[in-house]
């Protein structure tokens, strides 16, 4: 998958997101085609790439990354980290 379409299917999940309105970097690289099965499942190695266009996405203003419920620069950011959408998107 490329950055554009990953663009795009991130926005379109922010966009239709359930619940809190948060996405794991697991949910989107699942939903990038990567199959869950086997011993090393395919999305992860989908997980730097979705890291590189969510920096693209935050920059522009589309998403915010989140640890522990709180904003963070996802170029700074550490641990588990969700993503949402900011609230003018």
């Amino acid at each position: 998958m490329n950055d554009e379409s990953l663009k795009k299917l991130i926005c379109e999940m922010l966009g239709s997101a359930g619940g809190d309105g948060r996405l794991s970097p697991n949910q989107i690289g699942k939903a990038a085609g990567g199959d869950p099965a086997g011993p090393k499942p395919a999305w992860r190695a989908l997980l730097r790439q979705i890291e590189r266009v969510a920096l693209v996405l935050e920059a522009e203003g589309a998403l915010v990354a989140l640890r522990k419920g709180r904003p963070v620069a996802l170029a700074e950011a550490k641990g588990v980290l969700r993503f949402a959408a900011t609230p003018d998107h």
